[in-house]
């Protein structure tokens, strides 16, 4: 997946592996509040989501909380959060311990096939 542009064109990717993916996606939670990720990756309930924190400085720990609330209301398998530059110290603890996965780079387009990379190893059990 590394030639991958955007989330789109992961979604797409995915799907033509007949593997149900979307992006945007819009999930529904238990709330019956409609949350927007980068991605969503398996169906109705998703076993994957994708969100993104993108900023000039270190991203800090409200962005984690906010993807947090959005994750436990729409409950996957697994949630990746892809971040640049990257996570501030609190920001860290704080996706450490709500077991979110964090991808971080200077460069928000490497985050791309680097969140596939994450997702294939997911789906592939790893």
């Amino acid at each position: 997946m590394a030639s991958e542009q955007d989330f789109e064109s992961m979604a797409k990717k995915l799907s033509g592996s007949g593997v149900q993916a979307f992006a945007p996606a819009v999930v529904v939670g238990k709330s019956g509040v409609r949350h927007e990720f980068s991605l969503a990756v398996g169906g109705p309930k998703p076993r994957v989501v994708v969100g993104e924190a993108l900023s000039m400085k270190e991203v800090d720990d409200l962005k984690v909380l906010s993807f947090y609330a959005k994750v436990f209301d729409v409950g996957p398998e697994r949630a990746i959060l892809c971040v640049s530059p990257g996570l501030d110290q609190r920001a860290k603890a704080l996706a450490k311990e709500y077991k979110i996965t964090v991808l971080e780079n200077e460069t928000p387009r490497k985050l791309i096939p680097m969140a596939g990379d994450a997702i294939k190893g997911i789906l592939a059990g790893r």
